[in-house]
Protein backbone atom coordinates (compact mmCIF):
# COMPACT_ATOMS: atom_id res chain seq x y z
CA UNK A 1 0.00 0.00 0.00
CA UNK A 2 1.43 3.39 -1.03
CA UNK A 3 1.48 6.58 1.02
CA UNK A 4 -1.40 7.97 -1.06
CA UNK A 5 -3.47 4.85 -0.37
CA UNK A 6 -2.78 5.07 3.36
CA UNK A 7 -3.57 8.78 3.41
CA UNK A 8 -6.86 8.30 1.57
CA UNK A 9 -7.85 5.45 3.85
CA UNK A 10 -6.95 7.46 6.96
CA UNK A 11 -8.95 10.51 5.84
CA UNK A 12 -11.99 8.46 4.85
CA UNK A 13 -11.93 6.47 8.09
CA UNK A 14 -14.69 7.07 10.63
CA UNK A 15 -12.53 7.79 13.67
CA UNK A 16 -15.44 7.39 16.07
CA UNK A 17 -15.07 3.63 15.59
CA UNK A 18 -11.96 1.47 15.94
CA UNK A 19 -9.50 2.17 13.17
CA UNK A 20 -8.85 -0.46 10.54
CA UNK A 21 -5.60 1.27 9.58
CA UNK A 22 -2.59 1.01 11.87
CA UNK A 23 -1.01 4.40 12.61
CA UNK A 24 2.32 2.56 12.87
CA UNK A 25 1.91 1.46 9.27
CA UNK A 26 1.18 5.04 8.23
CA UNK A 27 4.21 6.36 10.13
CA UNK A 28 6.43 3.71 8.56
CA UNK A 29 5.29 4.82 5.11
CA UNK A 30 5.89 8.50 5.96
CA UNK A 31 9.37 7.63 7.18
CA UNK A 32 10.09 5.58 4.07
CA UNK A 33 9.09 8.47 1.82
CA UNK A 34 11.10 10.89 3.96
CA UNK A 35 14.21 8.70 3.73
CA UNK A 36 13.76 8.35 -0.04
CA UNK A 37 13.62 12.14 -0.36
CA UNK A 38 16.72 12.48 1.80
CA UNK A 39 18.63 10.07 -0.45
CA UNK A 40 17.60 12.01 -3.57
CA UNK A 41 18.67 15.29 -2.00
CA UNK A 42 22.00 13.82 -0.85
CA UNK A 43 22.72 12.55 -4.35
CA UNK A 44 21.74 15.89 -5.89
CA UNK A 45 23.87 17.88 -3.46
CA UNK A 46 26.86 15.56 -3.86
CA UNK A 47 26.79 15.87 -7.65
CA UNK A 48 26.37 19.66 -7.47
CA UNK A 49 29.22 20.07 -4.96
CA UNK A 50 31.62 17.93 -6.99
CA UNK A 51 30.68 19.75 -10.20
CA UNK A 52 31.09 23.17 -8.54
CA UNK A 53 34.58 22.39 -7.28
CA UNK A 54 35.67 20.83 -10.59
CA UNK A 55 34.46 23.92 -12.46
CA UNK A 56 36.29 26.10 -9.93
CA UNK A 57 39.53 24.22 -10.63
CA UNK A 58 39.01 24.49 -14.41
CA UNK A 59 38.30 28.23 -14.34
CA UNK A 60 41.21 28.90 -11.98
CA UNK A 61 43.61 26.93 -14.17
CA UNK A 62 42.43 28.73 -17.32
CA UNK A 63 42.68 32.08 -15.57
CA UNK A 64 46.37 31.43 -14.81
CA UNK A 65 47.16 29.97 -18.23
CA UNK A 66 45.34 32.63 -20.25
CA UNK A 67 45.99 35.45 -17.77
CA UNK A 68 42.32 36.43 -17.73
CA UNK A 69 41.19 37.95 -14.45
CA UNK A 70 37.53 37.57 -15.46
CA UNK A 71 37.89 33.80 -15.16
CA UNK A 72 38.91 34.17 -11.53
CA UNK A 73 35.50 35.75 -10.95
CA UNK A 74 33.86 32.78 -12.69
CA UNK A 75 35.83 30.46 -10.39
CA UNK A 76 34.76 32.46 -7.34
CA UNK A 77 31.11 32.22 -8.35
CA UNK A 78 31.34 28.47 -8.81
CA UNK A 79 33.15 28.08 -5.48
CA UNK A 80 30.40 30.08 -3.76
CA UNK A 81 27.74 27.72 -5.14
CA UNK A 82 29.62 24.65 -3.89
CA UNK A 83 30.14 26.15 -0.45
CA UNK A 84 26.48 27.19 -0.29
CA UNK A 85 25.38 23.59 -0.88
CA UNK A 86 27.71 22.38 1.89
CA UNK A 87 26.61 25.11 4.31
CA UNK A 88 22.92 24.47 3.67
CA UNK A 89 23.26 20.72 4.15
CA UNK A 90 25.15 21.16 7.44
CA UNK A 91 22.64 23.73 8.66
CA UNK A 92 19.68 21.50 7.84
CA UNK A 93 21.30 18.55 9.57
CA UNK A 94 21.60 20.61 12.77
CA UNK A 95 18.05 21.96 12.53
CA UNK A 96 16.35 18.78 11.37
CA UNK A 97 13.78 17.52 13.82
CA UNK A 98 14.49 14.11 15.26
CA UNK A 99 12.25 11.33 14.03
CA UNK A 100 10.61 9.81 17.07
CA UNK A 101 7.85 7.28 17.65
CA UNK A 102 5.30 10.10 17.39
CA UNK A 103 3.42 10.25 14.10
CA UNK A 104 2.76 14.03 14.38
CA UNK A 105 6.48 14.74 14.93
CA UNK A 106 7.38 12.48 12.03
CA UNK A 107 4.98 14.39 9.78
CA UNK A 108 6.22 17.75 11.05
CA UNK A 109 9.84 16.78 10.32
CA UNK A 110 8.92 15.77 6.77
CA UNK A 111 6.91 18.98 6.28
CA UNK A 112 9.78 21.19 7.44
CA UNK A 113 12.20 19.42 5.10
CA UNK A 114 9.90 19.92 2.10
CA UNK A 115 9.22 23.57 3.02
CA UNK A 116 12.95 24.20 3.05
CA UNK A 117 13.43 22.51 -0.32
CA UNK A 118 10.65 24.66 -1.79
CA UNK A 119 12.43 27.78 -0.51
CA UNK A 120 15.76 26.38 -1.74
CA UNK A 121 14.56 25.87 -5.31
CA UNK A 122 12.41 28.99 -5.55
CA UNK A 123 15.43 31.13 -4.66
CA UNK A 124 17.83 29.36 -7.00
CA UNK A 125 18.24 32.58 -8.99
CA UNK A 126 19.91 34.29 -6.04
CA UNK A 127 22.28 31.67 -4.63
CA UNK A 128 22.97 29.51 -7.73
CA UNK A 129 22.64 31.54 -10.92
CA UNK A 130 23.41 35.10 -9.83
CA UNK A 131 26.90 34.32 -8.41
CA UNK A 132 27.90 32.91 -11.82
CA UNK A 133 26.64 35.84 -13.89
CA UNK A 134 29.24 38.56 -13.03
CA UNK A 135 32.19 36.41 -14.12
CA UNK A 136 30.52 35.41 -17.38
CA UNK A 137 29.48 38.99 -18.15
CA UNK A 138 32.95 40.33 -17.36
CA UNK A 139 34.55 37.68 -19.56
CA UNK A 140 32.25 38.51 -22.49
CA UNK A 141 32.67 42.28 -22.08
CA UNK A 142 36.46 42.06 -21.83
CA UNK A 143 36.58 39.72 -24.85
CA UNK A 144 34.41 42.11 -26.82
CA UNK A 145 36.60 45.06 -25.85
CA UNK A 146 39.82 43.29 -26.81
CA UNK A 147 38.41 42.24 -30.18
CA UNK A 148 36.81 45.59 -31.05
CA UNK A 149 39.41 46.21 -33.77
CA UNK A 150 38.62 42.90 -35.50
CA UNK A 151 35.32 44.04 -36.92
CA UNK A 152 31.65 43.29 -36.28
CA UNK A 153 31.83 39.60 -37.11
CA UNK A 154 33.78 38.73 -33.97
CA UNK A 155 31.55 41.00 -31.91
CA UNK A 156 28.51 39.11 -33.16
CA UNK A 157 30.12 35.80 -32.26
CA UNK A 158 30.74 37.01 -28.71
CA UNK A 159 27.15 38.27 -28.48
CA UNK A 160 25.92 34.87 -29.71
CA UNK A 161 28.03 33.13 -27.05
CA UNK A 162 26.38 35.35 -24.40
CA UNK A 163 22.92 34.46 -25.70
CA UNK A 164 23.79 30.75 -25.69
CA UNK A 165 25.00 31.04 -22.08
CA UNK A 166 21.67 32.59 -21.09
CA UNK A 167 19.68 29.59 -22.37
CA UNK A 168 20.87 27.03 -19.74
CA UNK A 169 20.34 29.60 -16.99
CA UNK A 170 16.71 30.03 -18.04
CA UNK A 171 16.21 26.28 -18.33
CA UNK A 172 17.69 25.60 -14.89
CA UNK A 173 15.39 28.21 -13.34
CA UNK A 174 12.26 26.87 -15.07
CA UNK A 175 13.07 23.21 -14.36
CA UNK A 176 13.45 23.88 -10.65
CA UNK A 177 10.22 25.88 -10.44
CA UNK A 178 8.48 23.06 -12.32
CA UNK A 179 9.77 20.56 -9.75
CA UNK A 180 8.41 22.74 -6.94
CA UNK A 181 4.94 22.93 -8.49
CA UNK A 182 4.65 19.35 -9.71
CA UNK A 183 6.37 17.40 -6.95
CA UNK A 184 7.15 19.34 -3.77
CA UNK A 185 4.00 21.47 -3.35
CA UNK A 186 1.56 18.54 -3.85
CA UNK A 187 3.64 16.46 -1.44
CA UNK A 188 3.60 19.29 1.11
CA UNK A 189 -0.17 19.68 0.78
CA UNK A 190 -0.68 15.94 1.31
CA UNK A 191 1.41 15.91 4.48
CA UNK A 192 -0.19 19.06 5.88
CA UNK A 193 -3.68 17.69 5.20
CA UNK A 194 -2.78 14.44 6.90
CA UNK A 195 -1.30 16.26 9.90
CA UNK A 196 -4.42 18.43 10.20
CA UNK A 197 -6.63 15.36 10.00
CA UNK A 198 -4.54 13.63 12.65
CA UNK A 199 -4.67 16.68 14.95
CA UNK A 200 -8.45 16.90 14.65
CA UNK A 201 -8.79 13.20 15.49
CA UNK A 202 -6.60 13.59 18.57
CA UNK A 203 -8.54 16.67 19.72
CA UNK A 204 -11.85 14.79 19.36
CA UNK A 205 -10.65 11.72 21.23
Amino acid sequence: MTFEDLQSKWQSQDHSVPLDINSTELMAEVRRNHRALDKQLLLRDTVEIIAAFLITVVFTTLAFLLELSSLFLCAAGSLFVGLFFISDRLKQRRRRSSITDSLPQTLEAAIEEIKHQIWFLRNIMWWYLLPLIPGIVLFLVSSSWQSRANGYAEQLVIAAVGAICAVPFGLIYRINLHEVKKMLEPRLNDLQTLLTSLSSVESDS
